[in-house]
Formats: C-alpha cells, structure tokens, sequence
C-alpha cells in the first residue's frame, strides 16, 4: 500500500476537486490525492448550468471566476413556463453560466492540481477503517477518506448506505442540440415545467459561438414507467423511452445528439454522516436540490466544508456534519418542505404568479433553487393565498358531469 496521504479523496468531480482545493488552502503542505477512474477531461451527464453561487464558492477556494467560465458568455435572462402555461421573464441579480463538464471539471482538477493535490488513475470498490487512517483496496490509504464518487457511489454501497428510494430520486436525461429560436434579444435558458414537480424540460445555450444548447428532460424516478432491458441497465431501465419522448414533445424542433441518462439522488432523503475519518460530499451524499435538481453548488459547499474539516479536526465527521448543519440545515429543511409542497397540482402555478406579482419572491426562488436561499417566514401566504386561487379557478362547478 502507498503512504498514508492526509487527504484521500476518491472522485475528481466538483466535489472532489473542490475538497482537495480546500485542504490544500488549509494547509497547503498537506499531502492531498485525488483517486479517480477517468482521464480528465470527460464528459458527465448534467444540465451543464453553473449558478453564481457555485463561483463564488470557487473564488473563495482562489479559483477565479473568469478562469472557469473562459469561452462562456454570461447568460442573464431566464425563461420559465408554468404547468398551466404561466410565462415568466426573470433576470437573476448575477448571470449564470453554461459550461459543458468536460471543460467545467477538468478546469477544476487543474486547479487542485496547480494547488498541489496529486491525481491518481484508480477505481475504488471497497474501504476498510484503521486505527488512524482509511484504506481503499489495500492500495491507497488517508488520515480521512472523501467519498466524492458521484450519484452511484461505489464506495457509499461498501458503508451499507442503500441508494435513494425512487420517491426521493429524479432520473434525467441529457443530449446537445442546436440552440432553440428565440425571441430573446440575449441568450436565455428555457425552463418548461409540469405538475408533479420535479419534473421539466430544459434548453441552455453555452454560449461559447457555436449555436449549441444541452437539452434534456428530466422526472421523480418513481413517477416513470419501469421497462426492463437488460442490455440498459441503470436509469435506462427506468422509462428511457419515456424520457425521449417527453423531451421531444416539449422541445419540438431540437433533436438531440449526445443524449444520456443519469440519476439525481435528492437532499429529501440524505444518509447520516457519522463521526469518524469518511466523509460523504455532493452526490455521494444525496446532496441535490429536490426542487431544481442543482447539485453543483451543493458539491462545491460539501466539499469545501468536507476539505477544511479533513485538515483540522481529530475527528473530520463530527466537525464537516457540524459545518454542513450549520451552513445549509435550515436551507435544506425548507427545500424538503417546499419539494413536498410542490408534488401538488397547482403549486409551482402558484409560486409563478407569486414570482410575477413581486420581483423579490422571484429572486427568492432562484436564490433557493439554485444555492443556499431561505425564504422568510412573510413570504409563505403569498405563496399560499397564490395556491388557493389557482385551486378554487380549477375547481369543476356543481354541475360539471365530470367532477
């Protein structure tokens, strides 16, 4: 086995790459490596968006921003559509970026990289804790073990932690297509929403001149119809189909190429993380917005906390559960709240025209959709009352033979 690093962080993602980055600005001494499977750069399926909030959790690990979005025009204007057809022009307060993630994540081992972090081609498959230290396959050994292995994790299975039930696990589905016509002067990211959140369609520009967008369409994994196929194991199983389908009917006119399908194990349902020397950060750790399927300022927080916590403490669980409680507890109670909330007919209607009446409950949303937001105790009856008029509007009369 190889020497004892401090750090060993199994996943090179955002995650990973943001943990080792924090560890080394820690300590910058520290012997710090990154084990992962692929060649960097690769492809990951994802809807490519990077929200300001994830930069600026980057610039705090001294990753400049312009390092990152190099080649991608800011993308200012959202445009969202409501299950019943409500449209709404949003201009969030900082821009938003679309970045593919073979550019995004081999911009961030780079950086930890430069930082001193050591990459190593591995697959993890098993762990064993020491007196002291962790081990990954008798091979590779740290004071504290980040498991930064993504929604599938291998080595989260080898800690008896059982993935997220469908209830609480969105499947997505992923291609490039040309960019949408628009009657945007700017680029813009489409957002089509349907009832039994979360579930939408997406067309992001990447805004890097070559006319592209990443499409996709994505759903509760427990709302598709299971189709077995051995030959597509994983999310393919899992309604692909329905998946292709729903994408063309809601983005005519945009085939796709490219595409792929992923799961998003939602913050709904998140395994406890212990005390000890293995932490869990991002997708590892169901870190994913249950109300936008955004994951990578999750990641990106998860694994600064995580790297920080590696460096400094005696027993790094205890200390990275603590700062993550403290850090996004409350934020992750109202998104479970609101994600259960949403499931309703009518509710994201609702949150729309709420949205559309105050500028301030729009830029609310995004902020919790998309980083660490809360939304303050008088903003609830707005939503609600907003709830309640779309509700009695759609109720059938006395004498509609259908109710």
């Amino acid at each position: 086995m190889s020497e004892i690093a401090d750090v060993l962080v199994v996943g090179a993602g955002p995650a990973g790459a943001s943990a080792a980055l924090a560890a080394l600005r820690q300590n910058p001494e520290a012997d710090v490596r990154l084990l992962d499977l692929a060649d960097f750069p690769r492809d990951k399926a994802c809807g490519d968006g990077i929200a300001p909030h994830a930069l600026t959790e980057l610039e705090r690990l001294g990753v400049p921003r312009a390092e990152i979005t190099r080649g991608h025009g800011p993308i200012r204007t959202l445009d969202l559509r409501s299950p019943a057809g409500v449209r709404l022009e949003a201009h969030p307060h900082d821009a938003m970026h679309v970045i593919p993630r073979t550019v995004f994540d081999a911009r961030l081992v780079q950086a930890a990289r430069a930082k001193g972090a050591t990459l190593v081609k591995h697959r993890a498959r098993h762990l064993k804790t020491h007196d002291g230290y962790v081990s990954v396959d008798g091979e590779h050994a740290g004071r504290t073990l980040i498991v930064a292995d993504g929604a599938n994790s291998t080595l989260r299975r080898a800690l008896d932690i059982p993935r997220n039930g469908d209830q609480h696990l969105a499947v997505a589905i992923r291609g490039y297509a040309p960019e949408r016509p628009t009657d945007h002067v700017e680029p813009t990211q489409l957002i089509t929403m349907q009832d039994s959140w979360p579930a939408y369609a997406w067309s992001f520009p990447l805004a890097d001149g070559s006319g592209t967008a990443n499409i996709g369409y994505g759903r509760l994994r427990s709302q598709l119809r299971t189709r077995h196929d051995a030959t597509h194991p994983g999310p393919e199983a899992a309604g692909r189909q329905d998946l292709e389908d729903e994408l063309e009917r809601l983005l005519p006119g945009q085939p796709a190429e490219g595409l792929r399908a992923h799961h998003l194990p939602l913050s709904t349902w998140r395994p406890h993380q212990p005390d000890g020397r293995v932490l869990l950060v991002g997708d590892a750790a169901s870190l994913v917005n249950p109300l936008t399927g955004e994951g990578i300022f999750y990641a990106v927080r998860s694994g600064r906390l995580a790297g920080e916590a590696a460096v400094s403490s005696d027993d790094p669980g205890r200390t990275y559960r603590e700062a993550l409680h403290a850090a996004l507890g409350r934020h992750l109670r109202q998104t479970t709240w609101l994600a259960n909330l949403s499931r309703r007919h009518h509710t994201m209607d609702a949150a729309m025209d709420a949205a559309r009446a105050r500028p301030e409950t729009m830029h609310r949303l995004i902020d919790l959709g998309l980083g660490d937001g809360l939304i303050p105790k008088r903003m609830v009856p707005r939503v609600l009352a907003h709830y309640a008029r779309r509700r009695l509007v759609s109720r059938p009369s006395s004498t509609d033979p259908a109710r």
